[in-house]
């Protein structure tokens, strides 16, 4: 096969030769008499229309030609008095010959029609150009009124620039504040907003009734002044962080003069140095609690005294809670006190060379369940009292074991108002008194039991207002005939009133019943209550008033005790670590009984350190 395809192939070359030599004798010969070489500028995609390429027609040309050219010569189409095409239509660029891409047909009518109007270029038909469809009308977009980004340092180095007016917010008439009180109030320091009053000309029309009305002030009035909260006191201690714990120490020394320490009638007078510290322990927890308030102080007075005054105070208290459920607590209370009976009480023997100690440790166990808007504690605790041997003034000692005792107790506390800034409550109590000693001193059994009841309300109005106040009575039964039931009024509580961001007052008050050592005495209802009001001249410099009532009725010995103070002082704080405070107090006792009445005046400078 490929012997025969060799010759036809070699025959084919020699006729398409032959052919090719024709086609190019005219164009030497004209050529050659014009004298001219443009045939070799010829475009070799259209072609020259004088002589078309082999696979197109003479007619197939949209170039029309206002005048003859010289033959052989292509002349480039006249572009004057033709009408300019503007834009890229479809197939624009494509040449004449070769593939459509458009794939419409080429008409001789448009041909001859361009021909004739001897037009340098003519447009293509309409129909060959597919429709070009109009844009959608542009809606109009809101442009939110967003302040534009400026950089005022950048713009203003720039020269010749022009900074934008400051941004200012359109005025809102009486925004209502966001607030979330009780996260707000949980906060150190926090700052409650008070909503200003609505100052109207009059109301547009009467709203139903029922429907709370605003602070309505008559047009022009201007709106009382609100009273603002405290925002916490720029000289309280920091404190030291150990890990999640916050750990505020402090120490204070005081030095001053008493004219009466015994607080007899007629006692001497004596200056005295006190030396008092402190440690606070505060959990940062995101549940559960523990807290610790460690004070104590020593007194030292520089007279002998018969007995000696010089005594302790040691005050322990840690309570710790643990967040069992959302609506369920378990509290735990670790307690130890250290102190001595008061000078001039009736439970002191003759012949004392210093006054005994007598120590207190107890525990508390409760939980605290809630059901809705009822709050039950159930708490137990129990104590243990113990008191040193008494020294006498002949060098032997005295035991007062007779006077140890354990006390325990169950209290039951029902709550309503979860939420609510005033939460009333009802409290009763049982507990039993049991000695180490069945009998003592004197031959008596001192057991007893006590029963207790009270009514009160808690308050927590977001810092302004915080803490409980009750009254109740009380009743203790002893099981010795000879000795009568102490029963009694008691009020008990502590309310902190925070009246201005400079005024703090508060209102303290506290019913026991003590034991006591003398014969056919039951024991003593004492009540106190104590007020005191703290003012701020200036943050640093801070005035202070107290003043104070107590009661003591012995029952069974028929004498009752009226016992009052008032107090006057100045602190000045020169930072966080370091103040300086000044206290005059005056003192008074009346009785019933002859012989026990007094009057003490103390003076005390004191200096504390805190971190």
């Amino acid at each position: 096969m490929l012997g025969r395809r060799r010759p036809l192939s070699a025959a084919r070359l020699v006729v398409g030769m032959a052919v090719a030599a024709a086609a190019l004798a005219p164009l030497t010969c004209a050529a050659q008499t014009s004298g001219n070489d443009v045939d070799l500028l010829q475009p070799s995609l259209n072609g020259n229309p004088a002589n078309p390429p082999r696979f197109r027609r003479s007619g197939d040309t949209t170039i029309a030609q206002t005048s003859q050219p010289p033959t052989g010569v292509f002349m480039a189409p006249s572009r004057i008095g033709a009408t300019p095409v503007y834009g890229s239509p479809t197939g624009f660029g494509a040449g004449d010959t070769g593939f459509n891409s458009k794939n419409t047909p080429r008409g001789k009518r448009i041909r001859q029609q361009s021909q004739a109007a001897g037009s340098t270029l003519a447009p293509p038909p309409e129909s060959t150009f597919l429709p070009v469809p109009e844009p959608p009308p542009k809606l109009p977009v809101e442009v939110p009124a967003v302040r534009p980004e400026v950089h005022p340092a950048r713009a203003a180095a720039r020269p010749g620039a022009v900074l934008p007016p400051p941004y200012e917010p359109l005025p809102v008439t009486n925004p209502p504040p966001e607030v979330h009180p009780v996260a707000a109030a949980n906060r150190p320091g926090a700052v409650l907003p008070i909503p200003p009053p609505v100052v109207v000309d009059a109301p547009a029309s009467t709203p139903p009734v029922g429907t709370p009305q605003p602070n309505i002030l008559p047009l022009g009035t201007p709106p009382p002044r609100p009273l603002p909260i405290a925002a916490g006191d720029p000289y309280e201690a920091l404190g030291i962080k150990a890990g999640s714990f916050l750990i505020l120490p402090a120490l204070e020394l005081s030095a001053g003069y008493d004219n009466n320490p015994q607080h007899i009638p007629g006692g001497g007078g004596s200056a005295f140095f006190v030396a008092a510290p402190e440690l606070h322990v505060r959990s940062d927890w995101p549940v559960n609690a523990l807290t610790a308030d460690i004070t104590g102080t020593y007194t030292d007075y520089n007279t002998n005294f018969s007995p000696s005054l010089n005594r302790p105070y040691l005050s322990s208290k840690i309570d710790g809670r643990i967040d069992a459920t959302r609506d369920t607590q378990i509290l735990l209370e670790n307690r130890v006190l250290v102190t001595t009976d008061n000078p001039g009480s009736p439970n002191l023997t003759a012949g004392l060379a210093k006054l005994p100690i007598d120590t207190t440790v107890g525990g508390t166990v409760g939980v605290v369940q809630d059901f809705n808007r009822i709050v039950v504690s159930l708490k137990g605790s129990i104590d243990s009292l113990n008191y040193q041997n008494s020294q006498l003034t002949d060098g032997t000692t005295s035991s007062n074991a007779d006077r140890d005792l354990n006390q325990y107790a169950g209290i039951l506390r029902v709550g309503y108002g979860n939420g609510f800034a005033f939460k009333p409550f009802v409290e009763v109590g049982e507990d039993t008194r049991i000695h180490e000693q069945q009998f003592d001193r004197n031959g008596q059994d001192r057991d007893s039991d006590g029963t207790s009841g009270k009514v009160g309300i808690a308050f927590d109005t977001f810092g302004t207002l915080t803490g409980e106040m009750a009254v109740g009575y009380v009743d203790r039964v002893y099981k010795d005939p000879a000795l009568s039931n102490i029963q009694g009024l008691t009020i008990d509580g502590s309310v902190t009133w925070q009246a201005t961001a400079l005024t703090t007052a508060k209102i303290s008050a506290v019913t026991t019943v003590g034991e006591s050592i003398l014969e056919n005495v039951s024991g003593s209802l004492s009540r106190d209550v104590n007020i005191e009001v703290d003012h701020a001249l200036r943050r640093w410099l801070v005035l202070t008033a107290k003043a104070g009532y107590g009661n003591d009725d012995y029952v069974g010995l028929g004498r009752d005790d009226n016992r009052y103070f008032i107090s006057g002082g100045l602190t000045y704080k020169f930072n966080r670590v370091m103040q300086m405070r000044g206290e005059l107090r005056q003192d008074w006792l009346t009785s019933n009984v002859g012989g026990v009445a007094y009057d003490a005046t103390s003076v005390l400078l004191t200096l504390r350190l805190q971190r």
